[in-house]
Parts: C-alpha cells; sequence; structure tokens
C-alpha cells in the first residue's frame, strides 16, 4: 500500500514487488496487510465504556502499522483510560484482535503455498517470515504493547484473539440477540478471509471457516483500485458507483476471478497468478489513473462487481441457514459494511433479525477482542442487550471550546445560545451548510449526529453543493437522510430493517421520499438510512424535528464533518480548521454559533490551541 504514491496508477502500485522481501503485492495477502484503522476500546464492570480510532487523534486515515509505517493507538489508550479514570496499572487484561504463532504461520503458508508459482513462492513465503518474525508474531506484538505502556502492565494479562473471532464477537455481543448465526468477511486475517459461528448463551462456537486464498474482500481491494481508487477507502465509493452500470457487461469477466461453490464459499486462486495485474488488463482493459474522469466502463465494471458479492453473500446465507437452521444473522468484517448488500440481506425475510455491527471494519475488532475475553475467557455473561450507541469517543468541555474558538478570534466570530437547534434549523431553511459539533464523538466509519456536516436534503441541487463546495469528492457519491425514527418509515421502505440507528442499511426510498428529499436520494431510488431516536441522541433529533416543524420534512442530510482525505474531525480544533478551509455557511460547535469573519483564512495558518484528552 505503500507504493501506491510512487505509482501513476494506484492498481500497478499494489500488483508489483517492492525492493524489499516483504513488500508483496496486495494480491499476495502480505502479513504486513493485517493492522489497518488502529483503535482501542475499554470495557468496565462488563459495560463498553470507550473506544477511538487512532486516525481522529493522529490525523492520519486508515492510521495502520503496515508498511514500516508503525502507528499504534497510543491516543486512542490514552484517551480510553482517562475516560475511565484509570491507568494502565488498573487494567487486568489487555486483548489484541490477531493470533499469531508459528503454528498458524505455517498454516498461511501451506494454504496458499499450493497457489504459488515457482518463480515467486520462495519470495512470497520468505516475505511471510520476515513480517512474521518483524511485526506480527505475538512476541513482537508483547514487546510493542510493553512499550505502549512504558513497561507499567505490572499484572496485566495479554490475550491473543483469532482475528475474525474478534469480529465475530463484535456483532454477537453487540447485538444483544440470545442466539445467532454469525458470518465475517473480510480481506484476509491470520490464514482466512471469513468464518461462520453459532453464538449462545454458552459463547461462540466457530463452525466453518474459509481459507485463503478465498478473498471476496480482497477481489474488491483488487478492483478498488483498479478503477483508480485507493483500498481501504475507497470501496464506499465503488459500491455507490455500481448503481449507474450495468452488472451483466462484465459478468463472464468475473466468472474468471470468482469461482463460488454451492456452499456459497468463495475460491479466489486467480489472484495468486503470477501475472496476476497482466491477467486483470486482458479482462477488462488498462486500468483507471487516479485522476482520469470516470466513464460508463468503470460504472459497468462497479455494477458487475457488486453484483457477484452481493450474489456469493446470499449464496452463502442461504446455506448456512439451512444447515445450521439459524433465523437471527450477524455480521461484521470489512465486507459487512456494504450496506446495499446488508440492505438486501435484511429485507429479503430470509431472518427474522439481521444485526450488522456498526465499526465492522478492524477499528471495530478493538471492541469484539475485549468482548471475547470478558465473555469467552472469563467467563462474565453477556447482558443480553444490544450496545445502546455508537457515541463512545472524546467529548469536550465548554472551556475547551472557548479556548479553541478564542484561539482563532482573529477568524470567526461567535456566541452562545440556549436553543441552538433552532438557529440550525432556520440556517438550513435558508440554503445554508452547516457543521455539527456536538456531544461525544462517534465511533465507526459513520458520522450519527456527533461530527455532521448539515444540510437541507429537498433540493436535488444540494447534493452537488456539498460535493463540490464541502467534501470536495466525487459527484456520483450519495449522500444519507437522517429522519426521525418515528417518521422515517414515511419517507424511507423500512421493512426488514425498522430501524437503522448507525445507517447499517441502505432501503429504497418511497414516493414521497422521492420527491421531498431528492438530495439524498441515489440514482437508483435508494437511500443509506439513519434513524434518529430522541432517546438516543437529543440534540440531533431535536434539529431534525425543528427543521421538519419548518419544512414539514423531518429529514436532514447528514455527511461526515470532513473533506476528502481526512479523517471526521475529532477536537473543536479540528472542526474549525475544517470550517475555515471549506465552504460551510455556519458551524454549530457544541453550544457557539460560529461564523466567518472576512476574508478566507487558510487550515495550516490556525494556532495549535490546547485540547482535552
Amino acid at each position: 500500500m505503500r507504493h501506491t504514491r510512487r505509482h501513476p496508477l494506484i492498481f500497478d502500485a499494489i500488483t508489483t514487488f517492492g525492493e524489499d522481501v516483504e513488500d508483496l503485492p496486495l494480491n499476495y495477502f502480505p502479513l504486513d496487510g493485517v493492522g489497518h484503522d488502529s483503535a482501542a476500546a475499554i470495557l468496565s464492570d462488563g459495560n463498553l465504556k470507550a473506544a477511538a480510532a487512532e486516525e481522529r487523534f493522529n490525523r492520519f486515515k486508515h492510521s495502520t502499522s503496515a508498511g514500516g509505517r508503525v502507528l499504534p493507538p497510543r491516543k486512542a489508550v490514552d484517551y480510553c483510560l482517562a475516560q475511565t479514570g484509570q491507568a494502565i496499572e488498573d487494567v487486568d487484561h489487555i486483548a489484541f484482535y490477531c493470533d499469531f504463532t508459528p503454528e498458524v504461520l505455517g498454516e498461511r503458508i501451506n494454504a496458499v503455498e499450493p497457489h504459488l508459482s515457482a518463480t515467486v513462492k520462495d519470495r512470497v513465503i520468505s516475505g511471510y517470515r520476515a513480517v512474521y518474525d518483524g511485526t506480527v508474531s505475538n512476541e513482537r506484538i508483547a514487546d510493542e504493547i510493553a512499550e505502549l505502556f512504558g513497561g507499567r502492565r505490572n499484572r496485566t494479562e495479554i490475550h491473543f484473539v483469532p482475528h475474525h473471532l474478534a469480529h465475530a464477537a463484535s456483532a454477537f455481543y453487540s447485538s444483544g440477540y440470545p442466539e445467532a448465526g454469525v458470518l465475517t468477511v473480510d480481506g484476509f486475517g491470520e490464514r482466512s478471509s471469513s468464518i461462520f459461528a453459532l453464538g449462545s448463551r454458552d459463547g461462540l462456537k466457530q463452525m466453518e471457516e474459509t481459507m485463503l486464498p478465498g478473498s471476496l474482500g480482497v477481489l474488491y481491494m483488487m478492483m478498488t483500485a483498479y478503477l483508480g481508487f485507493k483500498p481501504l477507502d475507497g470501496e464506499y465509493k465503488v459500491m455507490g458507483l455500481a448503481s449507474y452500470g450495468n452488472p451483466n457487461t462484465y459478468a463472464t469477466q468475473f466468472a474468471d476471478l470468482l469461482d463460488v461453490a454451492d456452499d456459497g464459499s468463495c475460491r479466489t486462486t486467480a489472484l495468486l497468478r503470477e501475472d496476476f495485474g497482466d491477467h486483470i488488463k486482458s479482462l477488462f482493459g488498462a486500468p483507471r489513473g487516479y485522476a482520469d474522469p470516470v466513464t460508463q466502463r468503470e460504472m459497468d465494471i462497479a455494477a458487475a462487481l457488486q453484483q457477484q458479492l452481493e450474489d456469493t453473500i446470499f449464496r452463502r446465507l442461504a446455506y448456512l441457514k439451512d444447515k445450521y437452521a439459524i433465523d437471527r444473522i450477524c455480521m461484521s468484517g470489512g465486507v459487512a459494511l456494504n450496506v446495499v448488500m446488508t440492505g438486501k440481506v435484511a429485507r429479503s425475510g430470509m431472518f427474522k433479525q439481521t444485526y450488522v455491527f456498526p465499526a465492522s471494519g478492524d477499528d471495530g475488532a478493538s471492541i469484539g477482542a475485549a468482548q471475547y475475553v470478558q465473555h469467552q475467557v472469563l467467563g462474565l455473561p453477556p447482558t443480553g442487550k444490544a450496545v445502546p450507541t455508537m457515541s463512545l469517543g472524546p467529548g469536550y468541555r465548554e472551556d475547551s471550546v472557548v479556548g479553541a474558538l478564542e484561539a482563532n478570534a482573529n477568524k470567526v466570530e461567535f456566541h452562545r445560545v440556549d436553543a441552538i437547534e433552532e438557529t440550525v434549523a432556520d440556517a438550513l431553511v435558508e440554503g445554508k451548510i452547516v457543521g455539527w459539533f456536538r456531544g461525544r464523538m462517534e465511533f465507526g466509519p459513520r458520522a450519527l449526529g456527533n461530527r455532521s456536516i448539515l444540510a437541507d436534503p429537498r433540493a436535488a441541487e444540494m447534493r452537488e453543493v456539498v460535493n463540490q463546495r464541502v467534501k470536495l469528492r466525487e459527484e456520483f457519491r450519495p449522500f444519507a437522510p437522517a429522519a426521525l425514527v418515528e417518521k422515517a418509515d414515511d419517507y424511507f421502505d423500512m421493512e426488514g430493517v425498522v430501524r437503522s440507528d448507525f445507517m447499517e442499511f441502505v432501503v429504497p426510498a418511497r414516493p414521497l421520499g422521492c420527491e421531498k428529499t431528492k438530495a439524498v436520494v441515489h440514482s437508483d431510488g435508494s437511500a443509506r438510512i439513519q434513524t434518529v431516536d430522541r432517546e438516543d441522541n437529543e440534540p440531533f433529533w431535536k434539529v431534525i424535528e425543528a427543521f421538519g416543524r419548518r419544512t414539514g420534512v423531518p429529514v436532514v442530510l447528514n455527511t461526515s464533518f470532513n473533506v476528502r482525505g481526512e479523517p471526521i474531525v475529532c477536537t473543536p480544533h479540528d472542526a474549525i480548521r475544517c470550517f475555515l478551509s471549506t465552504d460551510i455557511d455556519l458551524l454549530a460547535l457544541e453550544n457557539y454559533v460560529v461564523s466567518k469573519k472576512a476574508g478566507r483564512v487558510l487550515a495550516e495558518d490556525m494556532a495549535q490551541p490546547a485540547i482535552d484528552d
């Protein structure tokens, strides 16, 4: 992944051997590909107290330990401890979301080796062993954890949780279900890309595993790069682009890349072809460059890829449902962030209930690893209740907010108001774009009304305005509607979903939604819905309710408070900097209404005020 900056084509960068023995192309499942989205979470007295991704603090998107750039969750750990008022000496157990032993390394090699050509076999295996010794072995991770805490672990015990069991635990134990099937799907963990487990009051029991080189996640990543987007980041773009294409145009080509068995397990042995890069070009033509225009070809390829993903997941789920007689399903792993697919699963009627863990990527595995140790190792019984919120990140006191504002008093004007939701609703009705910063930061990839950019959803033109003036991103990418939970079904077809508190599902818009919320309805008539309950997030609920009183439409356009290439804002300073460097019209910073003084100010000229942990 680190080679992408030196190559004119992202696809060529990740299918080319680097200078060092461990620099394996992505299609060879490099071991240093394990470790993106560094994060930390803390459980205390059986309850999830805090969680945060390191990227929000260091401002390096998808903060990763891969590629020789070790970025452990130092600030995220400090935050979690501070949030619970503890020091590391008070912590009894540390859970890590991978379990790399010599035996597991051997299983990884045995799974991949038969599919490698004689030309590359020695280098791939040498690369695995080099990265294992230097980066991912349990012994090396234990040393890094000791370094992270300055050797101050005392009695703290480290537990290494297999990667996919960490994902599975995050989904099952967060769902609150008494029993369910659990499917995890991502690029790859230690040796596999997917597991199926049964969850019950007795815990999680792994039943099946998809070994490498079968990986839906890596195939999707490779095609994301081929389409000119960055893997681990651009998969959302491919998913959005797919609705503009014809999935039949390139269906035959994908049949060459993906072999799906009757039980829905997949084999992607073509990924290990020595000439994989050239093979893809022979199927689809030259890859798209990062800055090249998106054409109908890219749309059709994205559509075929998305269709293959959905068909494979549905075949797998149908097989598992029949074999294990399950009527609830929990999902996690990076592929579960494909909300088009999860929405179709939930609406299919295949299961009585469908739960998708809101932070299904590797950041969320920090929660899952802790939950696994709590319930599977220590034997603490589950609460039996769903995790109620993803507002698990830092919040900021009023003195910190005022300090950040005063540090930039030459650039902004601000005043405190008592009913800021009314002020924000008025601004939205006037067509203004509003940065909304309130309460504790969300955990996971979605802005859920704590670190959001808001706009009026009624006019289709607003989508283009926000994309071009603020988000600085591709025009084909959709925005999400945030709707009052009690009114959502009037505008969006919630059958099979009922609620989507964390933007887990895409659903069809009803005629009223198509007519009244054009800016948040995608080209195919769908929407990535967020339902907002007053009990869960009263400040955000009040904004939507106030906008609804003025317009008759209890829905707002909600997108993450950031610009392309940057993580979602975390601190008041981050919010002010993003506000000043974009065409956001108004900033609602806790109870303060903030506007720009005359003249544009570059974000890099701003002072750095002190901020809370």
